[in-house]
């Protein structure tokens, strides 16, 4: 009995998940000298061998680069430079960001679309994907095309470019004539970034 309680013990022990490591971007870099921004908010100024109430230690700087001590993993950037997970998305000529997706491990083509509540996927998609929804989970859903069909469901991951992000609230949408012609990564996957977008392109950074 003591083994096992031991043994449980150490399996929750591992199960917890570590504290995430701060994220940083390089705003300015000088010889010996640059400033941060930590954690999306917070500026800090280091010198040399100086280490930052979040651990950050600057091993050294240049002026076109610094390397960078973050909780035992080094680090060089160069101006702009940053350890978030990001990825970048170009708009067609239409405007849209569209995006080659895995929802559940398997890819999709996706539209990122902030007006939509939910990732939405057409029931050809979620077949395909081997995702179940049915009658006990259905919604009735307004469109631009008028008042359609759907079904809640939970994805177990949903990930575009080098940004995964796990248990995502999602929506099959039933098909025939005016269905979804591709899936919409929508809020419930975007409130976990954040979004900037200069000239015609759209960067994600996984929110810290």
């Amino acid at each position: 009995m003591r083994i096992r309680i031991a043994l449980a013990a150490a399996l929750l022990g591992a199960s917890l998940a570590a504290p995430a490591a701060p994220t940083v971007m390089v705003m300015s870099i000088a010889q010996d000298r640059v400033e941060l921004v930590v954690n999306g908010t917070t500026i800090r100024s280091l010198r040399t061998g100086q280490t930052s109430p979040e651990g950050i230690h600057l091993v050294s700087a240049s002026r076109t680069a610094a390397l960078i001590d973050i909780e035992g993993r080094r680090y060089v950037f160069g101006l702009g430079g940053t350890n978030a997970q990001n990825t970048a998305i170009k708009a067609d000529r239409q405007g849209h960001f569209w995006t080659a997706a895995h929802v559940n491990g398997l890819p999709v083509t996706a539209l990122i679309d902030t007006g939509a509540t939910l990732v939405v996927l057409p029931a050809e998609e979620a077949s395909r994907l081997g995702i179940a929804y049915g009658p006990g989970h259905r919604i009735a859903l307004q469109t631009a095309g008028g008042p359609r069909e759907g079904y809640r469901v939970t994805l177990a991951s949903v990930r575009v470019g080098d940004i995964t992000l796990y248990n995502i609230d999602g929506v099959v949408m039933a098909g025939g004539a005016g269905g979804l012609p591709a899936a919409v990564i929508g809020m419930s996957f975007l409130n976990g970034v954040e979004m900037r977008r200069v000239g015609d392109t759209l960067t994600l950074t996984l929110r810290h």
